[in-house]
């Protein structure tokens, strides 16, 4: 009968599910930080994120007991880090059950959680920035390779690269923006950063 039992998982340790943000003062912060204090539990969530496995299994690779090993698998389940992602069965028939990391990776951040929103703010601004100066460099790129190609300017680059013994085209116009205007983007983010922290010392 244990034959017909699953004795395999193909259960992976990849975090497919959105960021999470944790904020130190918040009420879950407590628990996380409380499952994490015991060196033990630190080299469990590690071997997780590792392979997958059972409570045995993971008390066999952090050197600790089996009771041990379910004590801190259960606080780290309760504190979102760890999930339970499988079940299997051993040679005998008893079933277990196969640790995973949570599907949904976290970041802690140390602060109040009064910023949250002005620091997501702030991001959702980046990301479009970005957004957009990547669609402007395509735009660019279009507009001047259609102009030289309507010019006729590329072939007679082309024959001139070639008499020149192969030397290679410029940049695309559309990477020498974009790369531009990733340089005035940092310029401007390191400007308001100097004017957050006061400018120079007097």
């Amino acid at each position: 009968m244990s034959g017909l039992l699953p004795t395999t998982t193909d259960v992976s340790s990849e975090q497919e599910g959105d960021l999470q943000a944790l904020w130190l003062d918040s009420d879950d912060a407590g628990e996380l930080l409380s499952s994490l204090s015991s060196e033990t539990a630190r080299s469990i969530l590690t071997s997780l994120h590792e392979e997958p496995a059972t409570a045995s299994e993971v008390a066999g690779r952090v050197d600790t007991s089996l009771q041990n090993a379910r004590h801190h698998l259960t606080n780290l389940t309760d504190a979102g880090l760890v999930r339970i992602a499988d079940t299997r069965y051993s040679q005998k028939g008893r079933e277990m059950n196969v640790y995973a990391p949570s599907e949904e990776p976290m970041v802690v951040f140390v602060g109040n959680e009064k910023g949250k929103n002005s620091f997501f703010d702030s991001l959702k601004g980046l990301v479009a920035a970005l957004g957009l100066l990547g669609f402007v460099s395509l735009l660019v790129q279009r507009l001047v390779v259609t102009d030289a190609v309507a010019a006729d300017v590329l072939p007679r680059m082309a024959d001139g690269a070639g008499a020149a013994g192969g030397a290679p085209l410029a940049a695309p116009p559309g990477l020498v923006f974009f790369a531009g205007g990733l340089l005035v983007l940092g310029v401007v983010l390191a400007w308001r950063r100097w004017q957050r922290v006061g400018g120079p010392a007097v």
